[in-house]
């Protein structure tokens, strides 16, 4: 509702009420309302602003921690450099083996970590030259990124739509087929009919 509707609304209740002029009471009450409602909005702006400073400090202290307990910082590393977000996991065999099958369940096309006569692991990198990486779907460039086939997802869907389409019309035109030759028939067996009685009376 307005300021002037309730100013309305108002002025109409204390008609009823009173019959002195009621035009400086209402404006005292307009005036005290709107002081109110100021105010509360005003609080409401700081809290929002306090809030939104607090949310800054915090941040910024999280950032200063994390620079200080970051090795990286020490060697003239950026905090968000890729060498600190990626940290090589040294495994037994019997967690090798897991994880190995684990990928292999999800299709993941991995170099094999082998060891080697002096006891070291050795990496035996698989040819990924796209000759048979294309046809399995995985991407030259990453082995974890299957290739998107998303397209000929689509075109599969799209082909055995449009078979499903073509098959219920050929099926449609079967029963329009027959429906017509059903009516052709009893329409004929209808007229045969109607020439026999008509020969009869003659």
């Amino acid at each position: 509702m307005e300021e002037p509707e309730r100013r309305e609304a108002i002025t109409e209740l204390l008609a009823d009420v009173t019959e002195e002029s009621t035009e400086a009471i209402i404006d005292a009450v307009f005036v005290y309302w709107n002081n109110l409602r100021d105010a509360e909005l005003k609080k409401l702006e700081e809290e929002k602003e306090k809030a939104l400073a607090e949310a800054k400090e915090r941040e910024r202290a999280s950032f200063k921690a994390d620079l200080n307990n970051d090795p990286s910082a020490n060697r003239g590393e950026g905090p968000l450099s890729m060498s600190s977000r990626h940290v090589v996991k040294t495994m037994t065999k019997e967690e090798r083996k897991k994880r190995d099958a684990l990928l292999a369940q999800y299709g993941y096309d991995l170099d094999e970590m082998v060891e080697g006569a002096d006891g070291e692991m050795e990496i035996v990198y698989k040819d990924r030259s796209g000759k048979g990486g294309a046809d399995k779907g995985v991407s030259t460039g990453d082995p974890l990124l299957m290739a998107n086939n998303n397209a000929d997802i689509v075109k599969q869907k799209e082909a055995a739509r449009r078979a499903e389409m073509k098959k219920a019309s050929e099926n449609e035109k079967e029963r329009n087929k027959a429906a017509l030759e059903k009516q052709r028939l009893a329409q004929e067996k209808e007229k045969r009919r109607t020439q026999k009685s008509e020969k009869r009376r003659m």
